[in-house]
């Protein structure tokens, strides 16, 4: 019932909020990566243009990753056939970044900021937020979608294997215990899945990292640092999460869908997974979302997600596309995102009573997310080009370690050798 007036709030906003009027219509293309979140972004451009009839949205079809959505970019780049809008990922914005100011494809945002005024930004959003956005204090992108990892538990799973979900568990030595029972009740039942190899980007990867109190590289970004304590522990709870629980190597795909059966009881991902995991397992069995693991007193979480980033050239699709990009990360387009998937709100407004105070009552696994951005920390990319070369190569080797085809130490060493092989190169 709250969702369904949340909803309806929208539609009421869209009607009485005033009509930006153009003497011609401006045609702006936009992208987005998971065609998944096509659910979230047509709508927020349907609601857009019921306010502004001088803007025609047009999508382009949406790509499968980030990663191919970031090499693809790139290349129409030099083609010459960049969309107006892109929702580039955190971790790549830097990339991105330098690679299209050269050519004048990027557009800084941060005199559209100060334009619209001080008490406008602070009254959107937080600083910690716009900084997602910003890559050596230039304002490339507004951030739209944010999360931190979290975990799914199946509480029938819990009881059956003799143990309570209160509390839920806060170390990693808690739920690879829970794990291993859980994975001891049944022969077609898992007890723990956390896809960090399986995944399409390094996230849950940096999550390991950052959660133990490591760092990926330096500030200045010319030295690797997770081959010390943190990268080692790391990949000790990997191999301990397939040693002691039988964990599996599973994509981000089949855990869900392992999950929702029933089968799985504790899997590791994304919040924007809340509202999809809600509608596949409906009441066939009770769930709850809890913290993601912190294991050091100054551990943290990359945030993952990404920002909408404006490159056309020409200044009435800039002065449009900036209007959008206001409205899809303002109040009622994140409410239509969080409502669309689970994300964690980018706009201040957004969890307030007005839009999704009511909603979050109802509905605490959804808010679980939003408790860890005082740990949440930026998505750390990669200098130049190396990143999505990094984390293939990183990729089989993290899947060695969980195999137990190499052990932890000598995987690390490998990890640490041919990041740097590949930064070299």
């Amino acid at each position: 019932m709250a969702r369904l007036q949340t909803l309806a709030r929208v539609s009421a906003l869209a009607l009485v909020a005033p009509v930006a009027a153009m003497a011609d219509t401006v045609e702006l293309d936009v992208v987005h990566a998971w065609g998944g979140h096509a659910r979230f972004h047509e709508p927020i451009a349907a609601a857009f243009m019921e306010q502004h009839d001088g803007v025609q949205i047009n999508f382009r079809a949406p790509l499968a990753s980030y990663t191919e959505g970031h090499q693809t970019i790139l290349r129409q780049s030099l083609s010459g056939d960049l969309p107006d809008i892109w929702y580039s990922p955190y971790n790549q914005l830097g990339e991105l970044a330098e690679a299209l100011e050269a050519r004048g494809d990027i557009v800084d945002l941060t005199p559209m900021m100060h334009a619209e005024g001080e008490a406008w930004i602070t009254s959107n959003y937080a600083p910690n937020v716009l900084a997602l956005g910003q890559v050596d204090g230039t304002q490339w992108g507004i951030p739209f979608n944010a999360s931190t990892p979290i975990v799914y538990y199946n509480l029938d799973l819990i009881a059956e294997a003799g143990r309570t979900a209160d509390p839920l568990p806060t170390s990693w030595d808690e739920m690879i215990e829970l794990g291993a029972a859980i994975s001891d009740t049944a022969d077609d039942v898992d007890g723990i899945a956390y896809s960090v190899s399986e995944w399409g980007d390094d996230w849950l990867w940096q999550a390991l990292i950052f959660s133990h109190g490591g760092a990926l590289m330096n500030e200045e970004r010319t030295e690797v640092l997770f081959g010390g304590d943190a990268g080692a522990q790391a990949v000790a709870t990997l191999a301990r999460l397939a040693n002691e629980t039988g964990m599996p190597l599973l994509s981000e795909e089949q855990t869900v869908q392992q999950f929702a059966a029933g089968k799985l009881g504790v899997f590791i991902g994304s919040t924007a997974e809340v509202r999809m995991m809600g509608e596949l397992v409906g009441d066939s069995f009770e769930w709850r979302t809890g913290p993601f693991p912190i294991a050091a007193a100054d551990g943290g979480l990359p945030t993952g997600g990404n920002v909408a980033v404006i490159l056309s050239q020409d200044p009435a699709e800039i002065e449009a596309a900036w209007e959008f990009v206001k409205f899809a990360t303002g109040p009622e387009g994140q409410m239509i995102t969080v409502l669309g998937s689970g994300y964690m709100p980018t706009n201040l407004q957004t969890a307030s009573d007005e839009y999704l105070g009511e909603h979050y009552a109802d509905n605490p696994d959804w808010t679980t997310s939003m408790q860890q951005w005082p740990v949440a920390q930026q998505w750390f990319g990669y200098p130049g080009n190396s990143g999505v070369r990094i984390w293939r190569e990183q990729q089989g080797i993290l899947a060695s370690i969980i195999r137990g085809d190499v052990a932890p130490d000598a995987g690390l060493e490998q990890l640490v050798s041919t990041t740097e092989s590949l930064l070299d190169n």
